[in-house]
């Protein structure tokens, strides 16, 4: 991971469409390095994050200028 506390995007998928609707605004005031982001970006959900580390801040936007819309895994994939 990016970050200690880094949080999988799916999960946060998963919040996001429990909590949210598509155009809706996202805010993670504690971005870290921005899984949550960019499970909104996903989502088409518009977004708003603050990181205090300009580490974390830089890795986040990176992130983010390279999402291409991660979506959820609707089906497991076997190996047979």
């Amino acid at each position: 991971g990016y970050h200690p506390t880094q949080k999988p995007i799916r999960l946060m998928q998963a919040l996001i469409e429990l909590t949210t609707q598509e155009g809706q605004v996202v805010l993670d005031p504690f971005s870290g390095s921005g899984s949550t982001l960019i499970a909104a970006k996903s989502l088409d959900r518009k977004y708003i994050g603050f990181e205090a580390n300009e580490d974390y801040a830089k890795i986040a936007e990176e992130r983010l200028k390279n999402e291409k819309s991660i979506q959820p895994c609707l089906f497991s994939k076997s190996s047979s």
